[in-house]
Parts: C-alpha cells; structure tokens; sequence
C-alpha cells in the first residue's frame, strides 16, 4: 500500500448553520463549497496541510446517538496548535464546551485540550510539552 496523506474527514452535522459558524468563524477553516448531492448537501473546508473537512447535512434527517468517550469507533479529530492554553481561552470567549480543560500529560510529552463541535464531535488540541 502507498498511503501518503489524509484526504479528508466528514462529519454528520445535526445543525449546519451552528456547523458552518463553528469551522469557519471559531475555528478560522476556509468554507470551500457545497455540493447538492440530492438528500443530502456536502460542504466542504479546507484542513491546515491540505486535508479537507465534509460537513454532511442532511437537512434535520440526521440522528442524535448518545456515545460515550469509551465506546468502539472513532473517539476524537485532534489538531496541532501553539499555545493550547490561549486557544482555551479564544474558545471559552466563543461558549464552546470544554470536555477536558488544559493539561500536561507528561507520559505522552503533550499538552492538550479536549471541546465539542455543535455536533457533539470531540476535538483535541495539542501542542508537544
């Protein structure tokens, strides 16, 4: 296999206008396009290193499962940031939800900062100790 980059994530949207916000004013993702695909729209957002990020709305059809951090699938999209500690802060100011609060997880030479997208998706930040 020749694997060389991430293409993109995709995230399931329970309410694309809080989403679009979200990614493009909170978090300062380039908003790129949205296709019609029909019963659903796509909308993409440019990821730092190329990737992109697809924001599925399915126009109020999406379903709301309750998962719990330790359930089996995906856990959480993490990102690298310089000073995880004032990004808190910008994302405080914003009323994002933190999940975990700025720590030092020295056995892993990381700081990092767990929060909820509209969604309910969790996003790290981390930055190294």
């Amino acid at each position: 296999m020749d694997i060389t980059a991430i293409d993109h994530v995709s995230i399931n949207c329970l309410d694309a206008q809080k989403s679009y916000d979200f990614y493009s004013r909170i978090l300062g993702f380039k908003r790129l396009q949205t296709v019609d695909c029909g019963d659903f729209d796509i909308t993409y957002f440019q990821l730092p290193g190329g990737a992109r990020l697809e924001l599925f709305d399915y126009r109020g059809k999406n379903r709301s499962p309750e998962m719990l951090e330790s359930d089996r699938g995906y856990r959480h999209l993490a990102f690298q940031v310089r000073d995880v500690a004032a990004h808190e802060r910008e994302l405080r100011a914003a009323g994002v939800e933190i999940t975990l609060p700025t720590c030092d997880l020295p056995d892993l030479g990381a700081r990092v900062l767990l929060f909820l997208d509209p969604n309910g998706v969790t996003i790290e930040f981390c930055e190294k100790l």
